[in-house]
């Protein structure tokens, strides 16, 4: 069975602040870059995208000779945040690290408040890592196959819950759904949380989950992990088969983080931004970092991530309209 592959995106956001401790590295940054430079991400503090943040934030303050000011915008489900970049000054000094959902939100959002093809520049992918697929403990089945085989012989037995509807996690399950055909009914929540008490309450049988939230659980014997969805097994999850080697054949989902700037933002800066990320991303202690909450490090050009996100936008727009969904 061909899955095509996906890259989604989930995250949250907390406030620090980094402190340049060294000048610039370019002696033109001390022309383009004038005062603090704030990042903002559109999600509340708790999340996969928070330490994302952190981790980048004081090297790229080291970068380019000026704190970096992590900043959480949080609503309609990082629309918000999104928003408030697109409209800033474009000179550099607001800067967004957002994920996947910025290809979701013109398909699922009727009023979004920006349009990620319009209003933002994409600047350079970060990071990206893989989904966990989870079980309440005490379910029939120990693998994908057996979950295929129970849900099409019980074909109203299965619930899967999610963040709310529209979102990223809707998304793949859909996805998920149409590519085996296997019967599940939607229960949204408010935020991820619910959707895991729900999970281990039985009241949910199965969940998309992150690799280290889903980890966690498994640690502690509280869920099944059935499958992660990148290609190659994770290492902090050695014993969980991925989807691809049980049989389905490129599968593969991923989350991700990236910067973008707003629309109208001088190309030399954009350049920049991009060359001072490459070169944090290539600091042994930021990959460390982001391996230990299970990221892989990314990075490619403005014009590779912009196309990245145009071919995500349509994917979902696919998935969509096969599952009936709407914009809300």
């Amino acid at each position: 069975m061909k899955f095509s592959r996906l890259m989604l995106l989930l995250g949250a956001g907390a406030l620090s602040l980094s402190a340049a401790t060294a000048q610039a590295s370019k002696p033109e940054d001390a022309k383009m870059f004038t005062r603090p430079i704030s990042l903002i991400i559109p999600f509340a503090p708790g999340g996969s995208t928070d330490p994302v943040g952190r981790i980048i934030g004081p090297h790229l303050a080291e970068e380019l000779g000026q704190p970096v000011v992590v900043e959480n915008k949080p609503g309609v489900a990082g629309a918000l945040g999104a928003a408030y970049v697109a409209r800033s000054a474009p000179d550099g000094h607001t800067i967004l690290l957002n994920t996947g959902v910025v290809a979701v939100h013109p398909n699922t959002i009727k009023q979004p408040g920006y349009d990620v093809r319009t209003d933002l520049i994409p600047v350079i992918q970060m990071v990206a890592g893989p989904y966990t697929l989870v079980a309440n403990n005490d379910t029939p089945f120990n693998s994908v196959q057996e979950l295929v085989e129970y849900g099409k012989a019980n074909p109203e037995a299965l619930f899967y819950g999610t963040s709310g509807a529209g979102g990223s996690l809707h998304l793949i399950t859909e996805y998920f759904k149409q590519e085996t055909g296997l019967p599940m009914t939607h229960v949204p929540y408010k935020g991820n949380g619910p959707v895991v008490q729900a999970l281990l309450a039985g009241d949910i049988q199965v969940a998309f989950d992150t690799v280290p939230g889903s980890k966690a659980l498994a640690d502690a014997g509280r869920v099944k992990v059935l499958a992660v969805t990148s290609l190659e097994r994770h290492p902090l999850l050695p014993d969980v088969p991925t989807m691809h080697e049980l049989g389905f054949d490129g599968f593969e989902a991923e989350t991700w983080s990236g910067i973008f700037l707003p629309k109208g933002t001088d190309p030399a800066i954009v350049a920049r931004y991009n060359e001072a990320i490459r070169t944090v991303l290539k600091n042994e202690d930021v990959i460390k970092r982001m391996a230990d909450i299970a990221y892989t490090v990314r990075s490619n050009s403005p014009e590779e991530f912009a196309q990245l996100i145009e071919t995500e936008r349509q994917r979902w727009a696919e998935t969509m309209k096969a599952a009936g969904m709407e914009p809300q």
